[in-house]
């Protein structure tokens, strides 16, 4: 998500720490959080494999990082920033913005399969009834995290994080 992370382990939950670094960072809104989510990841790849203003193809790396706000009614806002970390020696074009991110303290849930707004939302309640109001901070925002591509068949990894107070 940001970087190496180093791993603790907690009952019912694990911690991790990532280290800062640069982002390719698109906010969008769709009109559901699943279109949002598909429609942004798109113009992020396009823009790995050469849609920008230098023409260059960068690597990958993994995990694309969905950053949503949680609604009053307990589900997911409809507007998102979808980010890649980048190769820092490459610049943002008017489509992509690049940021620059600190080391983050996150409590962090692992699970398989297809990804979509239900299944993080229920990821995420999961995960802060887990971990509690004193340690994280679930009202401002969750960070999900999705290790494989949605049209993988199988095996896909993807988690939900709170970032730790």
């Amino acid at each position: 998500m940001f970087g190496n992370p180093t791993r603790s382990w907690q009952p019912n939950n694990e911690e991790k720490e990532y280290e800062g670094g640069k982002f390719a960072t698109i906010e969008h809104t769709g009109e559901t959080f699943d279109a949002a989510c598909l429609e942004a990841v798109a113009k992020l790849y396009k823009y790995f494999e050469g849609s920008n203003d230098q023409g260059a193809k960068m690597s990958v790396v993994d995990p694309v990082c969905i950053t949503a706000l949680p609604a009053d009614d307990g589900s997911l806002q409809l507007k998102l920033k979808v980010s890649l970390q980048i190769p820092s020696q490459f610049q943002a074009d008017k489509s992509i913005r690049i940021e620059q991110r600190g080391k983050m303290a996150v409590f962090f849930m692992t699970f398989h399969g297809k990804a979509k707004g239900e299944e993080y939302k229920n990821y995420a309640a999961q995960l802060r009834s887990a971990v509690g109001t004193e340690k994280a901070d679930h009202k401002e925002l969750y960070i999900f995290s999705s290790y494989d591509p949605q049209n993988k068949s199988f095996g896909n990894c993807h988690e939900v994080s709170l970032r730790k107070k």
